[in-house]
């Protein structure tokens, strides 16, 4: 049997244990009840010493302890009271007693000192009190909070504003590159044009240089015929024009007129069709004229708007020179006229027509030579370089060729006929040849040689001849222009030897329709 905490007495009482059902139903005993403090607060103290500094304590933990202890002497009393007075139960009760009694004079003890023990309540917090406590904190909270995301927002800015000033300065960079190449490649450049143009100007006066101690080749026949024509010139020029500029109403009938002979000449297609139409228009135009001067200056506007067509068009493609000679010779047979005036444009243009090189005569000064020989200066005074100058001589030579091999037309006689070709092809190979002379040469037997074939046969076939074995061999300089058209003209001739027949220009037969 165990036996818990009791009080002394001053003898012990036996009792009567109730039986279980008793026992279970019975109450436990009341005891005044005092608010006392929990002694295990204070177990390690030893009996004799003094209590330690009295410290608030919770009324609510002295209360519960308070209680706790009270029902463990109950129990103890209800436990002990049915012991026997016999010895051995007075022997248990004695040695319970000398067990009990110095925890009871801890009890009496720490009673004695839980009464004096002061018990402190904290003060309630008001609620206004509590309010402000939580807003100030929110505040500070807040207050943070923002700082925190300005200071955030301030480093993101400072961190864009670096990426953007490392970028911009990136593209400065490259632009400044971009730039220095751009520089350097316009520089190139223009050291590059102007040593062509350089190149081109040494060219071209070299070719006006050797042109000058050969002026004595030039035929006496052809030099007549190329004053009679450069004559006619100036007198349409100092004569005609001024009549024409001084009538109001000539000279707007004229401007009016010239727009549509350089529209019609200017739309030519390779057709009979097309060219008899264009070829009655302008005949219209000119039976139109109102007077006589009119007339002649409007066949003048003629050939000056034949003549450009070939310059520009005829020199990259030389088979657009037969419906501009169709069109001459129909407009021709009504209007005779327009042959001289033809010529008179060639011969302005291009002096090879005739044939006849140029030299720079005593007195002459050398933008008058060159405007002679047919060269073009631009606005700064450069010559243009001696392809360009070959391409346009040959494109107005294409013209004077196709015009004098065109057969009849309508059964009309040409008024330029065939005959003119041949006197142009033996004045030039009576000639010391230049550097462009090979070209020309080619040109002109490329455009009538097949006509020319048919109508003088083994004349003309000697003549060929004496172009292969003599005159090409005689073309001395080593410009491209001279060694390109020896190169090809001797391949056109080996090809005529080698076929029997000159290899017809394309174009050359012009469609019915």
């Amino acid at each position: 049997m165990k036996y818990g905490l009791f009080l002394l007495d001053d003898e012990p009482k036996p009792t009567v244990l109730p039986d279980r059902k008793q026992h279970r139903q019975r109450t436990t005993p009341t005891t005044p009840t005092t608010p006392t403090a929990t002694w295990r607060q204070y177990a390690r103290r030893s009996l004799g010493t003094p209590f330690p500094a009295s410290t608030p304590v919770s009324a609510r933990a002295v209360d519960d302890q308070g209680d706790r202890y009270r029902e463990l002497v109950q129990k103890a009393q209800v436990r002990l009271g049915g012991v026997a007075k016999d010895k051995t139960h007075h022997t248990r009760a004695s040695a319970c007693q000398a067990y009990a009694h110095p925890i009871q004079r801890e009890l009496e003890e720490t009673r004695l000192f839980l009464s004096k023990l002061s018990v402190d309540k904290p003060a309630p917090l008001v609620k206004s009190d509590v309010d402000k406590n939580v807003a100030d904190t929110l505040a500070k909270v807040e207050q943070m909070r923002h700082d925190f995301e300005n200071q955030r927002e301030q480093k993101q800015k400072a961190n864009e504003a670096e990426k953007a000033e490392a970028a911009k300065k990136v593209q400065d960079a490259k632009q400044a590159e971009e730039m220095k190449k751009a520089e350097a490649t316009k520089k190139a450049a223009e050291e590059a044009k102007q040593a062509e143009e350089a190149k081109q100007a040494e060219e071209a006066k070299q070719a006006i240089e050797q042109s000058k101690p050969k002026e004595s080749s030039t035929s006496e026949q052809a030099a007549l015929l190329a004053k009679r024509y450069r004559d006619m010139y100036s007198e349409l020029m100092n004569d005609l024009a001024p009549k024409i500029r001084a009538d109001p109403q000539k000279r707007a009938h004229c401007f009016k007129q010239r727009g549509l002979v350089t529209r019609g000449v200017g739309q030519l297609k390779d057709s009979w069709e097309f060219i008899g139409r264009t070829a009655d228009s302008i005949k219209s135009i000119l039976s139109a004229s109102t007077s006589a001067d009119v007339q002649d200056w409007m066949l003048n506007l003629v050939a000056k708007s034949l003549v450009k067509q070939a310059e520009r068009e005829v020199s990259v493609a030389p088979h657009a020179a037969y419906p501009l000679a169709a069109t001459a010779v129909l407009v021709m047979q009504a209007y005779p006229k327009l042959a001289d005036m033809l010529m008179i444009r060639l011969v302005k243009k291009c002096p090879f027509v005739v044939p006849q090189y140029m030299a720079k005569r005593p007195g002459q000064n050398t933008n008058d030579f060159i405007k002679a020989a047919g060269y073009r200066q631009n606005d700064d005074g450069d010559i243009e370089s001696e392809g360009i100058y070959a391409e346009r001589m040959t494109g107005m030579l294409a013209l004077f060729a196709a015009i004098v091999q065109m057969p009849d037309i309508g059964g009309q006689p040409n008024p330029f006929p065939v005959h003119h070709g041949w006197t142009w092809l033996a004045r030039i190979i009576n000639m010391p040849p230049r550097a462009i002379s090979p070209l020309l040469v080619q040109t002109f037997l490329s455009v009538a040689g097949p006509t020319m074939l048919g109508v003088y046969g083994r004349q003309m076939d000697k003549l060929i001849s004496v172009l292969a074995t003599t005159w090409i061999a005689s073309v001395t300089g080593s410009s491209p222009l001279a060694v390109a058209g020896k190169s090809n003209l001797t391949t056109f001739i080996d090809e005529y030897r080698s076929s029997g027949s000159i290899r017809e220009c394309k174009g050359r037969v012009i469609k019915t329709r």
